[in-house]
This record gives C-alpha cells, structure tokens and sequence, in this order.
C-alpha cells in the first residue's frame, strides 16, 4: 500500500509530522500509532490528528482509482486507505465536482418546471367552479360539519388536514377525500410552504399532510360565507345519501371508542380485521344505536383480555379472536332478542362537527338506533309518504289487515302497530314484524 501527498504547507516540522502519519511498511500497516504523534506539534483546542492532516495535505491511495477516469481517489484519514488494488465506488475528485455540477444544474431545471408545472395548475383551479344548488345533500352536510371545524379557514383563506382534525372521531381523511374527489374542496401550491411539492423520479409528489385546502368558487361567483350560509337552509331529498352519510358517522364513532379500548388493553389489530369489524358495525347500525354498540365493543375487548391471561394464549392470539366475538355477540344479541344496554360518550371522544351537524338537521345523537334514524330521514325527506312507498305497503297491509280479521285480534294488532311506530320503527318494519309474529 503506498500513499501519495500533496503537501499544502511548507512548514518542514508539519511537512515531517504529516509523512510520519501517512507511512506505512511493506504490509501496508502504518508505522506509528495517532496516540504517538499528537504530541508532536501543538494543535489548537479541539482539532484532532486527522483534521490538522487533512488541512496541510492532500492524501492519495495507489490501491483506489477512480471508477470513471481511473484517476487516484483522494482520501481523508487512514481508515479509508486500502491495502489492495480495487477500482473504487467514489469518484475523483475532478470528476465528483463535475458530477455534482451536472445534479445541481439538473435539479435547478427540476424546481423550475416545478414551479411551471404548479403555476399552471393554480391557474386551472381558479377556472373551476361549482353549483353549490346541485351538489348532494350528503356533501353539503359534510360541507357544512368542516365549516364549523376549521372556521372561518374555508370562507376566509385557506386549511390544512391538521385543521380538520374535529370533523369526525375517525376516518377524517376519508370524508376529506369525498369533498376532494367531488370538486368541492381544491388544494392550493400558492399557499403551501415551500417542500410540501416535490419531484421523485419523473412524478411530482407531495406531503399530504402539508397541502393547504379551499372551498371550491361557486359558479355565480358568490363570496364563500354566501355559499355556507345558503347551503344552511337546504331542503334535503336524498334518503339515501343522508342514512349513507350517518352510517359513515356512526362507524367512525364506534371504531373511534373500539380503538380506545384496544389501546387500553394493548390488543394490536391488523388493517383486516378491523377492516371486518368496521363491516360488521356498519351492518349492525341499520338496527342498533351507537351507544348500544359501544356496550359490545367494551363487552368482547375485555373478554379478549382476559383471554390473554389463559395458558396456551398470548395478546396476538386473544387480539384475533375480537372480530369474531362480535359477530357471534351480535348474532346472538339478535337470535335471542337481546336487549343491548348503552353506554355513555367518554369524555375524550367528542362527537365531531359532523355529529352536531348530523344531529341538528335529524334529531339524533349516539342513542338513536339505527332503524329510527333510517324513519326520520324517511320523514326528512318526504320518502316516507311518497306514492312509491306507499304503493310497496298496500300488499302487505291488506294482508296484515286480513290475518288480523281471521284471528280475530284487530285492536292488539293496531295497539302494536302503534308501539313500534312510537319506538322508531318505520311502517314496513312494523307491518313484517307483527305479519310474522302472527303467522307463527
């Protein structure tokens, strides 16, 4: 192993220390220890052996040529030197300055088509417009729940993804997404800190959680408070957009306490099984309140828990058993005709705006079962009494009507009719349900 130096003193005492530091013998070991020579000359406070080297001297390693113009590599300290012939990874010096030249050229026309790229599409969101009197009604309670979240940000200027954070308990990136996708709600680069865009590969990203958001411009060029305080006085007629809108709401709020549970209780799911257990919730919120549903979730966490105590389990194995048990606790609570207790809404799990917008618009909370919800949308929007509705009801209530002559029990017949509809359930549901109880 031989080293070549480029002195860059002429002092003869660092000149001496320098080839002393840098020799080696036949086997390519140095001849002298660093803890030897640091005594040598007098050095500043804090510099170290290497560094006072590598400011007086340019070291060279015979052994590493460069792997573009097979030049000598330049080396810092010792530990970089090799002790056999190899064509090296690094380039030369002459030839890393030009390398580095070309990438910062390279990146410059990068961040300049960016910033082309970007200018132009502000431009084209300035052109887009929205009629806010045809947008759905589950996106203008939507709209109308992510005002009261990130006011006056989405009349007066522009928000983020963090602002959002009280729109919902859970899944707030995903009723962002359904704005976003519907045109309602565009990003802004102009207002954006600098990073948030950014090239990889041939693609321009970005941090999403960086991005600044804006109401979309109304198509009649009202001011953004106009359009808000318009949208409040909706008169709503999609059935079910609305019920759709509540079932995301509600799944988001039990998920919301389920996640809490199993964080107290340190039971790890995966994204499939709570991706189950959101399916089966949903499903049971057709019939049951949220409330209700906190109850099972609280129920089958703490008996997974326990389970994790038994010999044989671990929390991973009793964790996977959560989405089965309440399925099986749900079919159950329904085959026996269960009556669900309900819990109430921790303190640390707000509603959300979107629940108190939900509740404002239909008289509902967490305590409001499923199938009471479905009845006041029904009303709500006029479905309940529509010709079609009422056409689907005539069969089964001149059957109802005729079994309950040939039984005999006309009057028990409309005392429970009468039960069920002050309990919440709509007029096909109490029609099915004392149809069947009188056929068994």
């Amino acid at each position: 192993m031989a080293i070549k130096l480029q002195m860059l003193t002429e002092d003869p005492k660092e000149i001496e220390l320098i080839e002393r530091y840098w020799a080696v013998d036949e086997s390519g070991q140095y001849l002298e220890k660093v803890s030897a020579l640091t005594d040598v000359i007098e050095m500043a406070p804090g510099v170290t052996l290497a560094s006072f080297v590598r400011q007086r001297c340019n070291a060279f390693d015979d052994n590493q040529v460069c792997s573009k113009c097979a030049e000598l590599i330049e080396i810092k300290n010792r530990s970089e030197a090799k002790k056999v012939p190899q064509r090296s990874t690094k380039l030369c010096t002459l030839c890393q300055n030009d390398h580095d030249a070309i990438a910062l050229e390279a990146k410059k026309t990068k961040a300049a088509e960016l910033e082309r790229q970007l200018a132009e599409y502000v431009r084209k969101q300035l052109t887009r417009t929205v009629d806010y009197s045809a947008v759905p009604d589950n996106q203008v309670v939507l709209l109308l729940a992510l005002d009261r979240a990130v006011t006056p940000r989405l009349t007066n200027g522009g928000f983020r993804p963090g602002d959002c954070r009280g729109l919902a308990p859970r899944y707030v990136d995903d009723f962002m997404l359904q704005l976003r996708e519907a045109g309602l709600v565009l990003d802004d680069p102009s207002k954006a800190s600098p990073g948030t865009y950014y090239w990889e590969g041939d693609e321009i990203w970005v941090l999403r959680d960086q991005v600044v958001y804006r109401l979309a411009p109304d198509v009649a060029s009202r001011r953004a408070d106009e359009v808000i305080r318009n949208l409040s006085d909706r008169v709503y007629t999609d059935a079910d957009g609305l019920f759709n809108l509540w079932l995301d709401y509600a799944v988001a709020d039990v998920m919301r306490y389920l996640g809490a549970q199993c964080e107290l209780y340190n039971h790890d799911l995966s994204e499939q099984e709570l991706a189950e257990i959101k399916s089966t919730m949903r499903a049971a919120l057709h019939t049951y309140s949220v409330s209700q549903l906190w109850s099972v979730a609280w129920k089958v966490v703490r008996d997974a828990a326990s389970l994790a105590n038994r010999e044989y389990y671990n929390r991973p194995k009793a964790a996977a058993t959560i989405p089965g048990k309440i399925r099986r606790n749900l079919e159950k609570v329904q085959r026996e005709s269960i009556e669900l207790k309900t819990w109430s809404r921790p303190e640390q799990h707000p509603a959300g705006t979107l629940g108190m917008v939900l509740g404002e618009i239909l008289g509902v909370d967490e305590d409001t079962p499923g199938h009471r919800v479905s009845s006041l949308v029904a009303w709500l929007t006029g479905q309940a009494c529509s010709p079609s509705v009422e056409a689907a009801l005539d069969e089964p209530i001149r059957e109802l009507m005729t079994l309950a002559l040939s039984h005999d029990v006309g009057s028990s017949v409309m005392l429970r009719f009468a039960e069920l509809i002050r309990a919440g359930h709509d007029v096909g549901f109490a029609i099915e349900e004392i149809g069947e109880a009188l056929r068994s």
